[in-house]
């Protein structure tokens, strides 16, 4: 047995040490040290420093810890839960290749997990769960976790719980006392130190490699001393390399002209996306064809640029050579610190030596989220989180930095508010959706080439009737469906505010979740599609309606943006591959009945919830 187990273990150091480096098995180390008194590790980690060398280090060490005999019991093998928290099926497969050398971990996402652990863990319960990206679950979707938690609270009581993130700061702010991610666990928190190698964006910092992009000065498409230079670095550059542009889903045409207008060759610009607003598909170009193209430059000691546009997928990494011959990027976007960082600055992060290159951004953002970075750095190891909520305002205040998501508290027991809800146990599949053009200048506009279906027609013709009224349409606030006829249809109408506050709960977020999922086949609940409020239940819901429009304006008058503008609408229409207009209504279609899901909430139900939950979004 003693043989056979050490083969087991020598097998498993074998694939760390070849496929993981050391400051990554350190990072895991930590936090597995932490676990002798913590249930849950929060491990922060920069953009690009090996994220998922960390987790594969964790599943490793998880297998390393099981006795002689476990080890060798196959049965047993299958002991760690990775799981990407973003619906991404893209990010999904990268995550399965990168954890594919430990074979104990089973990989899955916060849609799919509940069937994995019941077709995967059928001999025993996960040991550990690795939640990836944890920011994504602290803001006001953070019910999302609810289900793990109660797992782990109720099914899995032995079960360690890991969240890596880059940008952790909404799941650390929401680690404080009266905390939905520490819930009822002892959390503590393990700061990644990287190499020397690791050349992020406090070294870039240090090296003056960031140029400050003033709030008025970020449109590349507008004319500028600091785009005059961003483009005269690029045509200087006497060797073979790469630049980097981002700007909103409408103006990768104008940035193209723009470049081409400056005597920039045209086989030397290319545009990454899908289904941009005025570009052809054959100007498009995806992220491994652009790699391609790089390295046939290379060849010619060539340069290439390329524009990418504010959907493009965080995540992705360029590889240690194109990072090293990288010359610039320009961040035309305006977000919070997360967004930023996860955008071209943060592509640009990683293990290289590239100490020339320039990056046009927000460097107040930048600043914040080095301060930041510092202050985790710092605390590394303790599981006192309560002195975060005052340093994370503190930090916004002094860099006035908008948009930052403080996540989901759980307000104090004394505060508890008892509210009756209706009950929501009656459950529906979603059938279909369909995302039309709201064409408001043409009162008579035939949707009938865009479905057949009598219920999303009338819909439609509602919907439009409620912005047409009054001779409009007209820029308001607190719009809503009126009326008991009208009462079968769920109607979300999206502002500035709500269309996207970098949270999943944001409308866009949802919007391409629930529409992905169900493109790929994938039974969807019409209920969470839904969300009913008070009074309200998904039974009495024939259409959920998304309006995304110019004109619905948001109450809150100090707002940073009260309604969307004109680069929202183009992104929100190529993302759901419709003819961009002032208006998008996207409308989903409820299906069938399930009783089996129905029955498991009916022996669970309890109308009178007492709920600790309080959003302390900064929207």
């Amino acid at each position: 047995m003693t043989n056979s187990a050490n083969l087991h273990r020598n097998a498993i150091e074998k694939l760390l040490t070849e496929n993981t480096f050391q400051h990554q098995r350190d990072a895991a180390q930590k936090a597995f040290k932490d676990f002798d008194n913590n249930r849950a590790v929060v491990i922060a980690a920069e953009m690009q420093s090996g994220k998922s060398g960390i987790a594969l280090a964790l599943s490793g060490m998880q297998r390393q810890k099981l006795t002689d005999a476990d080890i060798c019991d196959r049965k047993q093998l299958k002991d760690t839960l990775y799981l990407v928290t973003m619906a991404d099926l893209s990010l999904l497969e990268q995550a399965k290749q990168d954890l594919a050398p430990c074979n104990n971990v089973v990989v899955s996402n916060f849609t799919n997990y509940e069937s994995a652990l019941a077709s995967q863990f059928k001999s025993q319960q996960p040991k550990l769960i690795i939640i990836d990206e944890c920011h994504y679950g602290a803001g006001s979707e953070a019910v999302r976790y609810s289900k793990i938690f109660e797992y782990l609270e109720k099914e899995n009581t032995q079960c360690k719980v890991a969240f890596i993130s880059a940008t952790p700061f909404s799941a650390l702010y929401s680690a404080g006392s009266d905390s939905i991610l520490r819930h009822n666990f002892k959390t503590s928190l393990v700061f990644h130190k990287t190499s020397d190698e690791y050349h992020g964006i406090r070294e870039m910092h240090r090296n003056n490699q960031l140029v400050k992009l003033a709030e008025d000065q970020r449109n590349f498409c507008e004319d500028s001393l600091l785009r005059k230079r961003f483009i005269r670095q690029f045509k200087e550059h006497n060797s073979a390399g790469w630049s980097l542009i981002r700007v909103p889903s409408s103006q990768a045409k104008v940035a193209k002209e723009i470049l081409l207008s400056n005597g920039i060759s045209e086989d030397q610009i290319m545009i990454i996306g899908q289904k941009l607003v005025g570009v052809e598909d054959a100007e498009l170009t995806s992220i491994d064809d652009f790699k391609r193209e790089y390295q046939t430059a290379v060849m010619f000691d060539d340069k290439l640029i390329a524009i990418t546009v504010a959907g493009f997928r965080a995540g992705i990494n360029f590889g240690h050579e194109m990072k090293n011959t990288l010359i610039n990027t320009w961040d035309s976007t305006i977000a919070n610190i997360a967004a930023i960082v996860q955008a071209n600055i943060g592509r640009a992060c990683g293990y290289h030596s590239n100490i020339t290159a320039k990056h046009y951004t927000n460097l107040d953002a930048i600043k914040a989220y080095s301060d930041l970075l510092n202050h985790l750095e710092d605390s590394s190891g303790s599981n006192d989180f309560d002195g975060l909520h005052k340093l994370f305002e503190d930090i916004c205040t002094k860099y006035e930095v908008r948009g930052f998501d403080r996540g989901t508290n759980i307000a104090p027991q004394a505060e508890c508010k008892v509210s009756r809800k209706k009950d929501d146990s009656q459950t529906y599949y979603t059938d279909s959706f369909v995302a039309v053009p709201g064409k408001l200048a043409h009162p008579e506009f035939d949707y009938r080439p865009y479905t057949s279906n009598p219920t999303l027609l009338k819909a439609i013709k509602l919907i439009r009737a409620e912005l047409l009224k009054d001779d409009g349409p007209h820029r308001k606030q607190g719009r809503a469906l009126k009326g008991e006829h009208k009462n079968w249809i769920k109607a979300q109408w999206v502002n500035g505010v709500t269309f996207d506050d970098h949270t999943p709960s944001c409308a866009k977020n949802r919007a391409v979740e629930f529409t992905s999922l169900i493109k790929q086949k994938q039974p969807v609940e019409f209920n969470k599609i839904v969300n009913p409020g008070g009074g309200e239940s998904t039974e009495d819901k024939r259409v959920m309606a998304s309006i995304f429009s110019v004109y619905n304006l948001s109450r809150q008058i100090d707002a940073f943006k009260r309604s969307m503008d004109e680069d929202d609408l183009a992104e929100i229409s190529s993302l759901l591959s419709v003819e961009n207009d002032n208006t998008i209504i996207l409308l989903y279609l409820r299906g069938e009945y399930s009783e089996e899901l129905t029955s498991e909430k009916q022996d669970d139900a309890n109308n009178i919830i007492s709920t600790r939950i309080r959003d302390k979004s900064i929207f």
